[in-house]
């Protein structure tokens, strides 16, 4: 199916006159809607990718929809990136790319238009390989394997880790933790030092007394304002 639709995007630009040897001035792009992430919000969301695309000086080649019953979109995508040979796949915002900039940046770099930023690509070292994305899409078993194996690995820092972490948790095995890992230990009664090993040093300001008294003072619409600020400020000096 891929190969297909290379043939036929490849067709389509070059009756455009858009072959390879045209385009070689400019660095060119593929946009990538999902469905299923935009739903209908997506032709919104194709013009303003190709519109971004655009405005950061890339040829837009073809803005690929991956079928909603594609087991791995993000793949599909890439797939139809590296066929074309594009230097830049162009988003939405992350939740195109299920929140893992990392896996288009080992081969293109990512664009998205809300925030506007550019995650530009890193292709990863010879020493960088234990860690980088999988070339395929991870089974429950493989992935349960890979988080055993870099059980030590941060997932924010190690893009295999991200993967198989994000499978589990889509096939129902894993369920997100709501709570940050500072609220975790607090509740078992467990230190958490902060990151710095500097001291924490709280900015000086007024006592509850005062703010209460303000804000009393505020609900009172026979209040002098004026003072109300002046003590809140001597007390913040003081």
């Amino acid at each position: 199916m891929m190969s297909k639709l290379l043939e036929n995007v490849a067709a389509e630009l070059k009756g455009q006159g858009m072959d390879s040897g045209d385009r070689r001035d400019k660095p060119t792009a593929v946009c990538l809607v999902r469905p299923d992430i935009s739903g209908l919000e997506a032709p919104r969301h194709a013009t303003l990718a190709q519109r971004h695309a655009a405005q950061r000086g890339y040829i837009s080649l073809y803005t690929v929809r991956p079928p909603t019953d594609s087991p791995d979109p993000i793949g599909y995508a890439l797939g139809l990136a590296a066929g074309l040979a594009v230097d830049a796949l162009v988003v939405y915002d992350l939740a195109a790319v299920d929140n893992q900039p990392s896996r288009v940046c080992e081969l293109f770099d990512l664009e998205t238009v809300c925030p506007p930023i550019t995650w530009a690509a890193a292709l990863p070292s010879t020493s960088d390989t234990e860690h980088a994305h999988p070339d395929h899409r991870l089974t429950g078993a493989e992935a349960a394997q890979i988080l055993q194996q870099h059980i030590r690995c941060r997932a924010l820092e190690c893009p295999l880790k991200a993967s198989a972490y994000t499978r589990l948790v889509k096939a129902g095995k894993i369920v997100p933790p709501t709570k940050t890992p500072r609220e975790r230990a607090a509740a078992r009664g467990i230190p958490f030092p902060p990151q710095s090993s500097d001291p924490l040093t709280l900015p000086s300001g007024p006592d509850m007394q005062t703010l209460l008294a303000v804000l009393d003072g505020l609900a009172d619409p026979d209040a002098d304002h004026r003072m109300l600020a002046a003590r809140l400020s001597s007390d913040t000096e003081g």
